[in-house]
Protein backbone atom coordinates (compact mmCIF):
# COMPACT_ATOMS: atom_id res chain seq x y z
CA UNK A 1 0.00 0.00 0.00
CA UNK A 2 1.53 3.35 -0.98
CA UNK A 3 1.46 6.45 1.21
CA UNK A 4 -1.56 7.93 -0.50
CA UNK A 5 -3.53 4.73 0.15
CA UNK A 6 -2.62 4.90 3.83
CA UNK A 7 -4.04 8.37 4.35
CA UNK A 8 -7.44 8.72 5.95
CA UNK A 9 -10.25 9.09 3.46
CA UNK A 10 -12.84 11.82 3.31
CA UNK A 11 -13.11 12.46 7.03
CA UNK A 12 -12.04 16.10 6.76
CA UNK A 13 -14.73 16.69 4.15
CA UNK A 14 -17.51 14.90 6.00
CA UNK A 15 -20.01 17.29 7.58
CA UNK A 16 -22.94 16.59 9.86
CA UNK A 17 -25.87 15.58 7.70
CA UNK A 18 -23.80 14.96 4.57
CA UNK A 19 -23.93 11.31 3.51
CA UNK A 20 -21.06 11.26 1.02
CA UNK A 21 -17.67 12.74 0.24
CA UNK A 22 -15.01 11.91 -2.41
CA UNK A 23 -13.13 8.72 -1.60
CA UNK A 24 -10.43 6.63 -3.20
CA UNK A 25 -11.23 3.80 -5.58
CA UNK A 26 -10.12 1.27 -3.00
CA UNK A 27 -12.44 2.78 -0.42
CA UNK A 28 -15.26 2.87 -2.94
CA UNK A 29 -14.84 -0.88 -3.29
CA UNK A 30 -14.96 -1.25 0.47
CA UNK A 31 -18.07 0.87 0.56
CA UNK A 32 -19.64 -1.27 -2.13
CA UNK A 33 -18.91 -4.34 -0.07
CA UNK A 34 -20.48 -2.67 2.91
CA UNK A 35 -23.54 -1.83 0.83
CA UNK A 36 -24.25 -5.53 0.55
CA UNK A 37 -24.45 -5.72 4.31
CA UNK A 38 -26.18 -2.53 5.37
CA UNK A 39 -27.76 -1.13 2.23
CA UNK A 40 -31.14 -2.20 3.54
CA UNK A 41 -30.82 -0.11 6.70
CA UNK A 42 -29.11 2.92 5.19
CA UNK A 43 -30.32 2.77 1.56
CA UNK A 44 -26.73 3.25 0.37
CA UNK A 45 -27.28 2.07 -3.19
CA UNK A 46 -29.88 4.77 -3.73
CA UNK A 47 -27.75 7.64 -2.41
CA UNK A 48 -25.45 10.06 -4.19
CA UNK A 49 -22.58 8.66 -6.29
CA UNK A 50 -19.15 8.19 -4.76
CA UNK A 51 -16.18 9.37 -6.82
CA UNK A 52 -13.97 6.43 -7.72
CA UNK A 53 -10.74 8.47 -7.86
CA UNK A 54 -10.33 8.08 -11.62
CA UNK A 55 -12.32 11.06 -12.87
CA UNK A 56 -15.68 9.33 -13.00
CA UNK A 57 -18.34 8.31 -10.55
CA UNK A 58 -21.02 5.68 -10.33
CA UNK A 59 -23.63 4.82 -7.74
CA UNK A 60 -22.82 1.99 -5.39
CA UNK A 61 -24.68 -1.24 -5.90
CA UNK A 62 -25.20 -4.22 -3.67
CA UNK A 63 -24.14 -6.32 -6.66
CA UNK A 64 -20.76 -4.59 -6.93
CA UNK A 65 -19.06 -7.19 -4.75
CA UNK A 66 -20.25 -10.58 -3.53
CA UNK A 67 -21.50 -10.87 0.06
CA UNK A 68 -18.54 -12.99 1.05
CA UNK A 69 -16.14 -10.05 0.47
CA UNK A 70 -16.08 -9.20 4.15
CA UNK A 71 -15.70 -12.81 5.23
CA UNK A 72 -13.00 -13.89 2.78
CA UNK A 73 -10.90 -16.62 4.44
CA UNK A 74 -7.26 -15.83 5.14
CA UNK A 75 -4.31 -18.21 5.31
CA UNK A 76 -4.53 -20.44 8.35
CA UNK A 77 -3.09 -18.64 11.38
CA UNK A 78 -0.47 -19.98 13.71
CA UNK A 79 -2.26 -22.25 16.11
CA UNK A 80 -2.78 -20.63 19.51
CA UNK A 81 -3.98 -22.88 22.32
CA UNK A 82 -7.29 -22.01 23.92
CA UNK A 83 -7.05 -20.80 27.52
CA UNK A 84 -7.08 -23.45 30.19
CA UNK A 85 -9.87 -22.70 32.63
CA UNK A 86 -12.60 -20.05 32.61
CA UNK A 87 -12.52 -16.76 30.75
CA UNK A 88 -14.02 -13.45 31.84
CA UNK A 89 -17.56 -13.29 30.43
CA UNK A 90 -17.30 -9.69 29.21
CA UNK A 91 -13.72 -9.75 27.83
CA UNK A 92 -12.88 -13.34 26.88
CA UNK A 93 -9.57 -13.10 28.75
CA UNK A 94 -8.30 -15.86 31.02
CA UNK A 95 -9.45 -15.60 34.63
CA UNK A 96 -6.88 -15.97 37.40
CA UNK A 97 -9.41 -15.67 40.23
CA UNK A 98 -12.51 -17.81 39.60
CA UNK A 99 -14.34 -15.96 42.40
CA UNK A 100 -14.52 -12.98 40.07
CA UNK A 101 -17.03 -14.82 37.88
CA UNK A 102 -19.74 -14.45 40.51
CA UNK A 103 -19.20 -10.70 40.87
CA UNK A 104 -22.29 -8.75 39.81
CA UNK A 105 -21.96 -6.55 36.73
CA UNK A 106 -22.23 -2.79 37.14
CA UNK A 107 -23.60 -0.26 34.64
CA UNK A 108 -22.52 3.38 34.97
CA UNK A 109 -24.00 6.09 32.72
CA UNK A 110 -21.27 8.56 31.64
CA UNK A 111 -21.89 11.84 29.84
CA UNK A 112 -20.39 12.74 26.46
CA UNK A 113 -21.56 16.35 26.58
CA UNK A 114 -18.68 18.64 25.51
CA UNK A 115 -18.70 20.24 28.97
CA UNK A 116 -18.29 16.79 30.55
CA UNK A 117 -15.04 16.08 28.74
CA UNK A 118 -12.47 14.81 29.58
CA UNK A 119 -14.09 11.80 31.19
CA UNK A 120 -12.59 9.17 33.47
CA UNK A 121 -12.94 5.40 33.28
CA UNK A 122 -13.61 4.85 29.58
CA UNK A 123 -10.41 2.81 29.20
CA UNK A 124 -11.15 0.55 32.16
CA UNK A 125 -14.67 -0.81 31.74
CA UNK A 126 -15.16 -4.13 29.93
CA UNK A 127 -17.86 -2.96 27.49
CA UNK A 128 -19.10 0.49 26.48
CA UNK A 129 -22.26 1.32 24.54
CA UNK A 130 -22.50 4.71 22.83
CA UNK A 131 -26.11 5.55 22.04
CA UNK A 132 -28.18 8.54 21.07
CA UNK A 133 -28.95 10.86 23.98
CA UNK A 134 -31.10 13.95 24.28
CA UNK A 135 -28.39 15.91 22.44
CA UNK A 136 -24.83 14.59 22.47
CA UNK A 137 -24.39 10.84 22.76
CA UNK A 138 -24.20 9.12 26.12
CA UNK A 139 -22.15 6.13 27.28
CA UNK A 140 -23.33 3.08 29.20
CA UNK A 141 -20.13 1.66 30.70
CA UNK A 142 -20.23 -1.97 31.86
CA UNK A 143 -17.89 -3.04 34.68
CA UNK A 144 -17.09 -6.58 35.76
CA UNK A 145 -13.46 -7.72 35.49
CA UNK A 146 -11.98 -4.43 36.75
CA UNK A 147 -12.85 -1.47 38.96
CA UNK A 148 -11.88 2.20 39.09
CA UNK A 149 -11.76 4.67 41.97
CA UNK A 150 -13.19 7.66 40.11
CA UNK A 151 -15.49 7.33 37.10
CA UNK A 152 -17.58 10.01 35.41
CA UNK A 153 -19.07 12.50 34.93
CA UNK A 154 -22.15 10.39 35.65
CA UNK A 155 -25.47 11.51 34.21
CA UNK A 156 -29.11 10.45 34.05
CA UNK A 157 -30.80 7.29 32.80
CA UNK A 158 -32.87 6.84 29.64
CA UNK A 159 -35.82 4.60 28.81
CA UNK A 160 -33.68 2.61 26.35
CA UNK A 161 -31.30 1.59 29.16
CA UNK A 162 -33.83 -0.89 30.57
CA UNK A 163 -33.63 -3.05 27.46
CA UNK A 164 -30.05 -2.25 26.42
CA UNK A 165 -28.36 -3.63 29.54
CA UNK A 166 -30.91 -6.31 30.46
CA UNK A 167 -28.57 -9.09 29.31
CA UNK A 168 -26.05 -8.58 32.13
CA UNK A 169 -28.01 -10.65 34.67
CA UNK A 170 -29.66 -8.22 37.08
CA UNK A 171 -26.81 -5.75 37.06
CA UNK A 172 -26.38 -2.78 39.38
CA UNK A 173 -27.36 0.35 37.45
CA UNK A 174 -25.81 3.65 38.56
CA UNK A 175 -26.90 7.05 37.27
CA UNK A 176 -27.20 10.57 38.66
CA UNK A 177 -31.01 10.45 38.42
CA UNK A 178 -33.55 10.83 35.64
CA UNK A 179 -37.09 11.82 34.85
CA UNK A 180 -39.76 10.10 36.98
CA UNK A 181 -40.93 7.87 34.14
CA UNK A 182 -37.46 6.48 33.44
CA UNK A 183 -36.71 5.95 37.12
CA UNK A 184 -40.00 4.08 37.51
CA UNK A 185 -39.15 1.80 34.58
CA UNK A 186 -35.75 0.96 36.05
CA UNK A 187 -37.14 0.32 39.52
CA UNK A 188 -39.74 -2.02 38.04
CA UNK A 189 -37.09 -3.98 36.15
CA UNK A 190 -34.66 -6.60 37.43
CA UNK A 191 -31.84 -4.03 37.52
CA UNK A 192 -30.74 -2.60 40.88
CA UNK A 193 -31.09 1.16 40.43
CA UNK A 194 -28.62 3.27 42.44
CA UNK A 195 -29.01 7.04 42.03
CA UNK A 196 -26.68 9.77 43.23
CA UNK A 197 -26.28 9.86 46.99
CA UNK A 198 -27.91 6.48 47.56
CA UNK A 199 -25.54 4.00 49.18
CA UNK A 200 -21.74 4.12 49.15
CA UNK A 201 -19.54 5.02 46.21
CA UNK A 202 -20.59 8.54 45.19
CA UNK A 203 -18.08 11.37 44.91
CA UNK A 204 -18.14 14.96 43.65
CA UNK A 205 -15.39 16.50 41.54
CA UNK A 206 -14.58 19.86 43.18
CA UNK A 207 -13.12 21.19 39.93
CA UNK A 208 -16.40 20.83 37.99
CA UNK A 209 -19.80 22.47 38.07
CA UNK A 210 -23.23 20.84 37.96
CA UNK A 211 -24.37 18.76 36.14
CA UNK A 212 -20.86 17.38 35.56
CA UNK A 213 -19.62 17.00 39.16
CA UNK A 214 -20.97 13.51 39.88
CA UNK A 215 -18.42 10.67 39.90
CA UNK A 216 -18.18 7.33 41.69
CA UNK A 217 -16.02 4.43 42.85
CA UNK A 218 -17.18 1.33 40.97
CA UNK A 219 -16.30 -1.23 43.66
CA UNK A 220 -18.31 0.73 46.23
CA UNK A 221 -21.25 1.11 43.86
CA UNK A 222 -21.24 -2.64 43.32
CA UNK A 223 -21.31 -3.19 47.08
CA UNK A 224 -24.93 -1.99 47.06
CA UNK A 225 -25.90 -5.38 45.62
CA UNK A 226 -26.95 -8.22 47.91
CA UNK A 227 -25.79 -11.85 47.73
CA UNK A 228 -28.79 -12.75 45.57
CA UNK A 229 -27.14 -11.13 42.54
CA UNK A 230 -24.47 -13.06 40.63
CA UNK A 231 -22.22 -12.60 37.64
CA UNK A 232 -23.21 -11.95 34.01
CA UNK A 233 -23.44 -14.45 31.18
CA UNK A 234 -20.79 -14.43 28.44
CA UNK A 235 -21.77 -11.75 25.94
CA UNK A 236 -19.68 -12.50 22.84
CA UNK A 237 -17.48 -15.20 21.36
CA UNK A 238 -13.73 -14.68 21.21
CA UNK A 239 -10.64 -15.97 19.46
CA UNK A 240 -7.84 -17.40 21.59
CA UNK A 241 -5.54 -14.67 22.91
CA UNK A 242 -2.79 -13.91 20.40
CA UNK A 243 -4.65 -15.34 17.39
CA UNK A 244 -5.38 -12.98 14.50
CA UNK A 245 -8.80 -12.96 12.80
CA UNK A 246 -9.13 -15.43 9.95
CA UNK A 247 -11.84 -13.59 7.99
CA UNK A 248 -12.65 -10.03 7.03
CA UNK A 249 -11.41 -7.08 5.02
CA UNK A 250 -8.15 -5.33 6.03
CA UNK A 251 -9.16 -1.80 6.98
CA UNK A 252 -7.81 0.81 9.36
CA UNK A 253 -11.10 2.04 10.76
CA UNK A 254 -14.01 4.33 10.02
CA UNK A 255 -15.53 7.79 10.42
CA UNK A 256 -19.07 8.18 11.68
CA UNK A 257 -21.49 10.90 12.63
CA UNK A 258 -23.63 9.56 15.46
CA UNK A 259 -26.25 12.09 16.47
CA UNK A 260 -24.28 15.30 17.24
CA UNK A 261 -20.85 13.65 17.57
CA UNK A 262 -18.26 13.03 14.84
CA UNK A 263 -16.39 9.84 15.78
CA UNK A 264 -13.23 8.39 14.24
CA UNK A 265 -11.70 5.00 15.07
CA UNK A 266 -8.25 3.97 13.76
CA UNK A 267 -6.40 0.70 14.28
CA UNK A 268 -2.98 1.13 15.92
CA UNK A 269 -0.77 -1.79 14.99
CA UNK A 270 1.78 -0.97 17.71
CA UNK A 271 -0.76 -1.58 20.49
CA UNK A 272 -3.20 -3.78 18.54
CA UNK A 273 -6.00 -1.50 19.68
CA UNK A 274 -8.40 0.96 18.09
CA UNK A 275 -7.88 4.62 19.04
CA UNK A 276 -10.81 7.01 19.23
CA UNK A 277 -11.09 10.62 18.14
CA UNK A 278 -14.21 12.74 18.33
CA UNK A 279 -15.10 16.13 16.91
CA UNK A 280 -11.81 16.26 14.97
CA UNK A 281 -9.47 15.72 17.95
CA UNK A 282 -8.10 12.68 19.80
CA UNK A 283 -10.52 11.65 22.53
CA UNK A 284 -8.33 12.06 25.59
CA UNK A 285 -9.36 11.18 29.11
CA UNK A 286 -8.56 13.05 32.31
CA UNK A 287 -5.32 11.06 32.69
CA UNK A 288 -4.17 12.22 29.23
CA UNK A 289 -4.58 8.81 27.58
CA UNK A 290 -6.55 8.40 24.37
CA UNK A 291 -9.68 6.26 24.47
CA UNK A 292 -8.79 2.81 23.12
CA UNK A 293 -10.27 -0.66 22.82
CA UNK A 294 -9.55 -4.07 21.30
CA UNK A 295 -12.87 -4.27 19.42
CA UNK A 296 -15.29 -1.75 17.94
CA UNK A 297 -18.74 -3.04 17.01
CA UNK A 298 -21.20 -0.92 15.03
CA UNK A 299 -24.79 -2.07 15.54
CA UNK A 300 -27.44 -0.10 13.66
CA UNK A 301 -30.62 0.58 15.64
CA UNK A 302 -34.08 1.86 14.75
CA UNK A 303 -34.85 4.82 17.03
CA UNK A 304 -38.18 6.28 18.11
CA UNK A 305 -39.12 9.00 20.64
CA UNK A 306 -39.08 7.82 24.23
CA UNK A 307 -42.48 7.06 25.71
CA UNK A 308 -41.50 8.90 28.90
CA UNK A 309 -40.13 12.02 27.19
CA UNK A 310 -40.51 12.51 23.45
CA UNK A 311 -37.45 14.79 23.40
CA UNK A 312 -35.32 11.75 24.19
CA UNK A 313 -34.63 8.88 21.74
CA UNK A 314 -35.29 5.21 22.41
CA UNK A 315 -33.27 2.69 20.39
CA UNK A 316 -34.71 -0.77 19.66
CA UNK A 317 -32.18 -3.32 20.92
CA UNK A 318 -34.17 -6.52 20.37
CA UNK A 319 -34.82 -8.33 17.11
CA UNK A 320 -31.91 -7.73 14.75
CA UNK A 321 -30.22 -5.36 12.34
CA UNK A 322 -26.96 -4.79 10.51
CA UNK A 323 -23.62 -5.04 12.35
CA UNK A 324 -20.03 -4.30 11.45
CA UNK A 325 -17.23 -5.64 13.63
CA UNK A 326 -13.76 -4.09 13.67
CA UNK A 327 -11.28 -6.46 15.27
CA UNK A 328 -7.58 -7.16 14.77
CA UNK A 329 -7.31 -4.58 11.97
CA UNK A 330 -10.09 -6.16 9.92
CA UNK A 331 -13.76 -5.50 9.21
CA UNK A 332 -16.24 -8.36 9.42
CA UNK A 333 -19.78 -7.58 8.30
CA UNK A 334 -22.94 -9.32 9.32
CA UNK A 335 -25.87 -8.87 11.67
CA UNK A 336 -26.69 -8.55 15.33
CA UNK A 337 -29.66 -10.38 16.80
CA UNK A 338 -31.31 -10.65 20.19
CA UNK A 339 -34.55 -12.39 21.11
CA UNK A 340 -35.33 -10.52 24.33
CA UNK A 341 -33.93 -7.95 26.73
CA UNK A 342 -32.47 -10.63 29.02
CA UNK A 343 -30.43 -12.18 26.19
CA UNK A 344 -26.90 -11.23 25.10
CA UNK A 345 -26.38 -9.75 21.64
CA UNK A 346 -25.38 -12.36 19.03
CA UNK A 347 -23.03 -11.32 16.22
CA UNK A 348 -23.00 -13.44 13.06
CA UNK A 349 -21.29 -12.97 9.70
CA UNK A 350 -22.94 -13.14 6.28
CA UNK A 351 -22.71 -16.94 6.34
CA UNK A 352 -24.43 -17.12 9.72
CA UNK A 353 -21.25 -18.09 11.57
CA UNK A 354 -20.40 -16.45 14.92
CA UNK A 355 -18.08 -13.44 14.68
CA UNK A 356 -15.11 -13.93 16.98
CA UNK A 357 -13.76 -10.89 18.83
CA UNK A 358 -10.27 -10.19 20.13
CA UNK A 359 -10.08 -10.93 23.85
CA UNK A 360 -10.25 -7.60 25.65
CA UNK A 361 -12.50 -4.57 25.82
CA UNK A 362 -15.33 -3.89 23.35
CA UNK A 363 -16.77 -0.49 22.39
CA UNK A 364 -20.22 -0.70 20.78
CA UNK A 365 -21.51 2.15 18.62
CA UNK A 366 -25.31 2.33 18.26
CA UNK A 367 -26.02 4.65 15.30
CA UNK A 368 -29.47 5.37 13.91
CA UNK A 369 -30.47 3.38 10.84
CA UNK A 370 -33.11 5.96 9.91
CA UNK A 371 -35.72 3.20 9.53
CA UNK A 372 -37.51 3.96 12.78
CA UNK A 373 -39.81 6.84 13.67
CA UNK A 374 -36.74 9.06 14.07
CA UNK A 375 -35.77 9.03 10.41
CA UNK A 376 -32.54 11.04 10.67
CA UNK A 377 -29.70 8.75 9.56
CA UNK A 378 -26.20 8.63 10.97
CA UNK A 379 -23.39 8.54 8.42
CA UNK A 380 -20.60 5.96 8.16
CA UNK A 381 -17.42 5.98 6.04
CA UNK A 382 -14.89 3.08 6.10
CA UNK A 383 -11.26 4.22 5.95
CA UNK A 384 -8.54 2.02 4.46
Amino acid sequence: MNNSDQKKVASDNALPGSEWAPVSRRTALALAAGAVLFGACSDWSAQKPVANGEGSSAPLSAASLPPETLTTPLPAPTTVPAPVGPVAPLTGKAVTDPAMLSRVALVVKVSNDPAARPQTGLNDSDIIFEAWGAGPTRFATIWHSTDADFVGPIRSCREQDVNLVGGFNRAVFACSGGNPGNLALLRASDLLLITEGRGPGWELDPTRNRPHKTHANTALLRSNAGPDRSGPRQQFQYRPEGQAPTVGLPISGFDMHIQQVFVQWRYDTATATYLRSQDHAPHHLADGKQVSTENVVVMWLDYEPSHTDNRSPDGNTTGGNTAMVFTGGRLIGGTWSRQGRLDPFVLTDTDGAPILLTPGRTFIELPNSGKGIISSKDTFTPVV
